[in-house]
């Protein structure tokens, strides 16, 4: 600990000089203080802008060293101006509008890190002991019984939107966000900004509008969300959206994130069963992988609520115990709906069976009406095919 200077003493006549200033030269001093003040906010405010601005593109490597350049300037601004200090981790509480919500496989990489290291940065908290960088780091110190962290603080955002979409840049580029995290935290920003919205009807209205863009024989451009708001403003106008519509695609778009992307690859994550969640964020099972399983459901098996759930447990497990790619999950399913497909129509029939029959069967029971963007058209279409068949059953 470094050594602590006594201060000169004041002399009696440089008391009474200082007692006899006018209140005019004390107000002067005021405001330079002031402004000094501002000027360091302002600075910090300047950095935290410039780092969400990287964050939010996709970085080549020159990029990503001016963005950790950034982010290192920041931290030692933090450092000069108020300096580091060991906060209880007892009184640290998690940010409410935290992007991320896996941290599973992060934070047994940062205890391994604070063991054979040590704490190597600062977290960021704001006034209150909220975090607003640093949670691994949090967490991982205290499944290490630390009783103290070392912090500094930050200035916290005007509201709670601001703090939430701060935080899904931080996160976005930082680490991949796996898919369930990723949606959860899109449809809260959307609702956050139109108050008025279900978050049920953020990825309705996402697949909605995409649907009728492709009977229109329409796109959107894969390089939309790169794009100017204005531009972005523009194209949406011409397709004749809503505008609640066109409202929930420009956010969408303002965060860097394709809407036909959302739809294919992050939004179906927010259909998966209750289980299946708590397998990607406590167990790391893959949201490729939680895709797949989520056809074993007791509609689609003809099963109860009990079975189907055994059924997804068990995929769980040899899931994560195998490894097993997005492709293997898939042949697994398959194979657990033929032995179901098998076990009922053995208690039917003692007949034979017709292989083309059996094959129809498995497609059916597969196809995952809900993930599948099907037109009106084809839904009139595979409705009257299938009251066809049945008039023949």
């Amino acid at each position: 600990m470094p050594i602590q200077r006594r201060p000169k003493p004041t002399s009696p006549d440089e008391f009474i000089e200082g007692a006899n200033l006018t209140e005019s030269v004390l107000q002067q001093q005021i405001e330079v203080l002031e402004q000094q003040l501002q000027q360091k906010d302002e600075h910090e405010q300047t950095l935290v802008g410039e780092i969400e601005h990287l964050r939010a593109n996709d970085l080549d490597e020159t990029e990503r060293q001016l963005l950790q350049k950034q982010i290192d300037e920041l931290r030692e601004h933090l450092k000069q101006n108020q300096g580091s200090v060991e906060y209880p981790i007892a009184d640290i509480h998690p940010n409410p509008k935290q992007t991320r919500q896996t941290f599973k496989e992060e934070v047994e990489a940062m205890e391994r890190s604070l063991q054979e290291e040590g704490q190597l940065d600062d977290v960021m908290l704001f006034d209150d002991g909220t975090l607003f960088d640093g949670e691994c780091r949090w967490r991982a110190a205290t499944n290490l019984n630390w009783k103290t962290i070392r912090a500094v603080f930050v200035s916290r955002p005007e509201n709670d939107q601001t703090l939430r979409r701060r935080t899904y840049l931080a996160n976005r580029h930082r680490r991949d966000l796996n898919a369930l995290d990723k949606a959860t935290s899109l449809v809260a920003i959307v609702c956050d900004e139109i108050s008025e919205l279900k978050p049920d009807e953020v990825s309705r209205i996402v697949n909605r509008v995409l649907t009728r863009l492709k009977r229109r024989k329409q796109k959107l451009g894969d390089r939309l969300h790169l794009q100017h708001q204005e531009q972005q403003h523009t194209i949406l106008t011409q397709f004749e959206l809503e505008p609640v519509e066109i409202q929930v695609f420009l956010i969408l778009l303002g965060l860097q994130e394709h809407p036909a992307t959302l739809n294919r690859n992050v939004f179906p994550t927010l259909s998966l069963t209750t289980d299946l969640k708590v397998a990607v964020r406590e167990k790391a099972l893959g949201c490729a992988q939680a895709l797949v399983l989520n056809r074993l459901t007791a509609e689609n098996l003809g099963l109860s609520e009990e079975k189907a759930l055994q059924l997804r447990s068990e995929g769980i497990e040899i899931t994560l115990a195998n490894n097993l790619s997005e492709v293997k999950a898939q042949q697994w399913v398959i194979e657990q709906k033929k032995h179901l497909v098998g076990d009922n129509t053995k208690a039917l029939s003692n007949g034979s069976r017709d292989q083309h029959v059996d094959h129809i069967l498995i497609a059916v029971q597969s196809l995952d009406l809900k993930k599948a963007a099907i037109s009106t058209e084809q839904r009139q279409e595979l409705k009257q095919a299938l009251e066809r068949v049945l008039q023949l059953l």
